[in-house]
């Protein structure tokens, strides 16, 4: 007898699934918040000619030619894998932010544009992979809105930022993120389970008679 698929109910209670949108929205304020902040935190810092703003521009834009890289990643070792380079480029971004010097910040403008690619690209993936696709847009969707719902809390950040709390902002948002990173360890190792018992059933398959 065949195997029915889950229903989208079961999907969207899953662990797995209310594990991926967590990761994703509670990431994402942050990126909003860095994209929002990153000028005046920079200016700060001594960027008076808006060199390094220029080149935030540019890198954000110019890190899309990785999107295969992702793909590469999520192929090879798994979507947690990927979504756990993602959570540690955009902390090292966030680390980088509390960093008084000017000249370092070119290594963390490279860190969040690499992280937001891996972040975004690898939701999207994971949907697929680890759901399947009969309802894909729904369940892509729901996280999407959450998200949506949860990065309005960029605005309070910001304003908190420039009322004399930036140092305090970016400390939050480096924990936040960085607290997602015991999600992507266990979404990799179960992946990584999955894959040796598979294995492992085809090599025992492979020996039985026929």
């Amino acid at each position: 007898s065949s195997v029915s698929s889950p229903s989208l109910r079961e999907l969207m209670t899953s662990a797995e699934y209310i594990g991926l949108i967590t990761w994703f929205s509670v990431i994402v304020t942050p990126c909003q918040y860095f994209v929002q902040s990153i000028g005046y935190q920079l200016e700060l810092k001594g960027d008076d000619d808006g060199e390094y703003t220029r080149l935030f521009t540019v890198m954000y834009a110019g890190s899309a030619l990785l999107a295969p890289l992702g793909g590469m990643v999520a192929d090879r070792f798994g979507v947690g894998f990927g979504q756990f380079i993602g959570t540690i480029l955009i902390a090292g971004s966030f680390c980088v932010l509390l960093s008084p010097s000017l000249e370092m910040q070119l290594l963390g403008l490279i860190f969040y544009g690499v992280g937001r690619l891996f972040v975004f690209a690898l939701y999207f993936s994971n949907i697929g992979r680890r759901f399947g696709f009969a309802h894909y847009g729904t369940l892509a969707g729901t996280g999407m809105l959450t998200s949506a719902v949860l990065s309005t809390l960029q605005y309070p950040l910001y304003t908190a930022a420039i009322d004399g709390g930036l140092g305090g902002v970016n400390a939050g948002c480096l924990v936040a993120v960085a607290a997602c990173i015991p999600y992507t360890l266990w979404l990799s190792r179960r992946e990584w389970g999955e894959r040796s018992d598979a294995a492992a059933a085809a090599a025992a398959k492979a020996i039985l008679p026929k």
